[in-house]
Order: C-alpha cells, then structure tokens, then sequence
C-alpha cells in the first residue's frame, strides 16, 4: 500500500510505475552487473568505502564476475591469518536426519582475528611508502602495509585474499582494505586502486563548481536525470580536451579548460526572439 499523500508526490515526480525503494548496495551491485554485461566499459578493478567493503555479497559478486575489488573495511572486521582448517565433522546429521556436509571449527582450529589485532602485530619494517596520487596541492604519499588472509564471509571461511593498509607519513587513522586479486598483485597497484575513491570525489566536487551537478530545481525524475547527465558529460570533456595539448595538458586545471572556453566558444545572443522562439520548442509542463 502506498502511503496517503505519497502516491500524489510519485505523481508529480513522474516517477515510473514498479520503481521501489533500493539500497545504495542493491544500486552498486546493479551497476557492476550491467557494465559487465553491456561489456562498452572496460575494467578489472571495483573500488568502494567501508559501507560496500562490510558487505559479504558483493565480495561475492565482484568474485563471480572475474573482477578484483579492493573495499574499504572497518577495523573490527573478522578473518584468518592462517588456515583455519575447518572440517566435515564426522557422521554428524541434521536435525532432518541428512548427513551435513557443512565444515566445521576443530580443537586445532585458530581462531579468526579483527583488522585492529592484526594492526598491532606489525612489524615497522612492514610499511612501505608509496604515492597514490597528485593533485593541485602536489602529491599524496602514504604508508602501506598488507598480509594475505582468509576472508570469512557469513560466518564461513571465504577465499584467500589481500588485507591492506594504509595510514598517513606521520601517522594518523589507519584505513583498512580486503582485496582478492592474486598473489603476484604489485602493493604499488592496490595502492592506487585503494586510493581512486579521493578522484571520484574530487570529480563530483569540481562538477559542483564548474559544471553545476547541484544547481538543479526540478521536480521530475527525468529532468533531473538530464541534468545530471549533461553536467557529468560536460566534466568528462573538460578533463578529455587537454590530453590533445602534449606533455604540459598535466598542469591544466578543469576551471582553466572551462574559461578558455567561455572564451573560444560562441554565445548565443538571448533577445526577445530567441526567448519566445526557445520557450516555444520548451514548452512548460504544468505541475499535476
């Protein structure tokens, strides 16, 4: 049942028929499948904060669509160090009398450990220095440490995987990673995986300032859908055009590509005929 005055609201925000309320997590779990099977986005790695990291199904997903993620964690999150050896328990039936299959803990067993009781353990030679990024301030060096553990997902043990580390040259909050790419992964490349979360929020900030993500007063689902859209499309050419300028485009800033232009491109001259021809092709919609 909708809600009295909610089934209005939908109206006027010409919400579409059957859309419900979805998690950020069903959203982002929705967006790896379809970029894997529309196949137009090529990528290996999927990247996310401590609230995609905690979840064991996306792990999952990411996992089954033969891609790398490296998520933020929280620091109480459960693993093992070691192999946890546990094992079918011999001739033990369900309560339905079937035969379980299901591995259990034995009295050899280690027990699993959180990020922060592993962080104590380890050694100073552990940390390895490593720029992750530049911007306008200069570049972003931090200090990485990682171990190979064994994921626990719902309980059980997962799969081996990376546990990585990442704290500030002087010290500071330590900021914790699971990945499962292989083995032979480079710390160098996690590293850089690890920190491409401070680019897709600087993106979203310069979009705010130069091409106006937030400046939107629309009432509609679509309008607001071409808003975004367009305002996204216009900061990835601003960052495209300056890869065509040779070896000094590094220096160039978004706000200076978006000034050239103001400067280079042609204005249309609003007079009273263009406005009444645009609104004419635009015609207002009354608000239902």
């Amino acid at each position: 049942m909708v809600p009295r005055g909610a089934a209005a609201r939908r109206r006027r925000a010409a919400l579409p028929e059957g859309l419900e309320f979805r998690t950020k997590l069903d959203v982002g779990a929705e967006m790896a499948r379809e970029a894997d099977q529309a196949g137009h986005l090529p990528f290996q790695w999927v990247t996310g904060d401590a609230a995609y990291g905690d979840s064991h199904d996306l792990h999952s997903l990411v996992t089954e669509l033969e891609r790398w993620y490296c998520f933020e964690v929280a620091s109480n999150t459960d693993f093992w160090a070691t192999d946890p050896a546990w094992e079918v328990p011999p001739r033990r039936r369900t309560p339905a009398g079937r035969l379980t299959t299901r591995k259990r803990p034995t009295t050899a067993s280690p027990r699993s450990m959180t990020v922060a009781e592993l962080t104590a353990t380890l050694n100073p030679q552990a940390w390895v220095r490593h720029r992750v990024t530049e911007d306008a301030n200069g570049p972003r060096e931090h200090e990485f440490a990682r171990v190979r553990v064994i994921e626990k997902r719902h309980r059980q043990p997962g799969p081996e995987g990376w546990l990585m580390l990442r704290r500030p040259v002087r010290g500071g909050e330590v900021k914790d990673y699971l990945s499962n790419a292989p083995g032979r992964m480079a710390l160098e490349e996690m590293a850089w995986t690890g920190g491409l979360r401070w680019t897709v929020e600087e993106n979203f900030e310069l979009a705010k300032g130069e091409t106006g993500l937030d400046h939107y007063e629309v009432t509609k689902l679509g309008d607001w859908y071409h808003h975004i859209t367009l305002s996204l499309l216009a900061l990835a050419f601003m960052k495209a055009v300056p890869r065509g300028w040779g070896e000094k485009s590094a220096s160039i800033s978004v706000p200076e590509v978006r000034q050239l232009l103001v400067v280079v491109l042609p204005r249309v001259q609003w007079d009273l005929a263009t406005a009444l021809g645009w609104l004419r092709d635009h015609p207002i919609q009354p608000a239902l």
